[in-house]
């Protein structure tokens, strides 16, 4: 959809190139996002891991750094702005911003 339209992006797979903690609270704080934002509640691992517990964004955090399926996907960043999980409309803002 980006390369359609003539965006240049970076893509990263999380999965093969993971963020560290750091650097995943570091992106999020950037554009505004808490960890429970972009958390994926459709993942499998997100029963097991996560379900009822009331765990600190430095759990979810934690949690999403060692099992990056709770990270919801696509994860879209530019210029302070984000869009997370496939939102045709956000994406295309997003592509839109200058």
């Amino acid at each position: 959809m980006l390369t359609d339209r003539g965006v240049d992006f970076t893509r990263r797979d999380y999965f093969r190139e993971r963020f560290t903690v750091e650097e995943l609270r570091g992106v999020l704080q950037s554009v505004g996002l808490a960890p429970r934002e972009v958390l994926s509640k459709r993942a499998k691992a997100y029963g097991e891991l996560v379900g009822d517990r009331d765990l600190s964004d430095d759990e979810l955090l934690a949690l999403m750094v060692r099992e990056p399926t709770l990270l919801r996907r696509p994860l879209a960043v530019k210029d302070g702005r984000a869009t997370v999980g496939f939102d045709r409309e956000g994406l295309t803002a997003l592509a839109a911003a200058e």
